[in-house]
């Protein structure tokens, strides 16, 4: 199905597309405003579907007037399921989202494909109204970090856990200066108000697409020390998965890895601490 452009100053209809959504395009009073629009369902979790065919011939970005930089499908304005135009503030952003829709085949365009884009949507349509929200939810995560949760002292996965995480609770002790809560019980621990007053600032301190990576990276880790270990460089990605990981690799190790299980788990979480990874680098450039 190929998507029909309307010349002139008419308003053009929606196309229905996969999901039950669409793709809509319209024109405002200004010129080249022009504009297509992310399906609001497009890219959810474990989604491998096809959104509808690649419409357009190239993508590219162009610098805006509020100096960040607009992801374009043609001479069109891609913007958020939220309507919101994909205005991203660094250059190198920019080009790396126009190049996961520039790889879109003429078959389907997979927004599963794309996950910067995902990442600068959720960004844009989500954190100027629920940033407190996104705060909170990673303080209220941190009682329930795995770095600090442990097996009994007396399970051979303890040791396994200690090798790999206490390094980074020494690091991130020093980090914040104060001392975090590891427990082993089967009940999840409570950290210290001191650990989240650092906790917080630290949040505080990042700007909404730093605390979006930050987010993404909590989620996909089970840790906000881990996530925070990856901002700063402390772990790359190999590193953070194998300390991710230390549980799973653990069960594999005496039980065997079980294909197209365990290895799909493994792939889908190196693209996400991937994609989070390099947008928040992105950011830099």
């Amino acid at each position: 199905m190929a998507l029909a452009l309307r010349p002139g100053g008419t308003r053009p209809g929606k196309l229905g597309l996969g999901f039950g959504a669409a793709w809509a395009r319209r024109w405002s009073s200004t010129a080249e405003e022009e504009s297509v629009q992310l399906p609001e369902k497009a890219g959810g979790s474990g989604s491998g579907g096809s959104v509808g065919p690649r419409f357009y011939k190239h993508a590219r970005m162009r610098p805006s007037d509020d100096g960040h930089y607009v992801v374009m499908l043609d001479r069109f304005t891609l913007k958020t399921p939220k309507k919101n135009p994909v205005s991203v503030p660094t250059p190198g952003l920019a080009l790396a989202i126009a190049a996961e829709w520039e790889w879109q085949t003429k078959s389907g365009i997979r927004p599963f494909t794309m996950p910067l884009m995902k990442l600068a949507a959720t960004t844009i349509d989500r954190l100027p109204d629920f940033r407190e929200n996104v705060i909170e939810n990673l303080l209220k995560y941190s009682h329930a970090d795995s770095v600090y949760c442990r097996a009994p002292e007396t399970e051979p996965l303890s040791h396994k856990q200690a090798q790999q995480w206490d390094p980074l609770v020494k690091w991130i002790e020093g980090k914040i200066g104060a001392k975090p809560s590891v427990t082993s019980s089967i009940l999840i621990g409570k950290q210290p108000k001191e650990v989240l007053d650092a906790y917080k600032k630290i949040l505080g301190d990042f700007n909404n697409w730093e605390l979006s990576a930050v987010d993404q990276l909590t989620a996909s880790a089970r840790s906000l020390v881990i996530a925070l270990a990856i901002i700063d460089g402390r772990l790359d990605v190999e590193k953070a998965m194998k300390a991710i990981r230390v549980d799973e690799d653990f069960q594999i190790a005496k039980w065997g890895l079980v294909e197209g299980g365990h290895d799909i788990d493994i792939s889908d979480l190196r693209v996400r601490i991937t994609a989070a990874s390099i947008f928040h680098r992105l950011l830099k450039m």
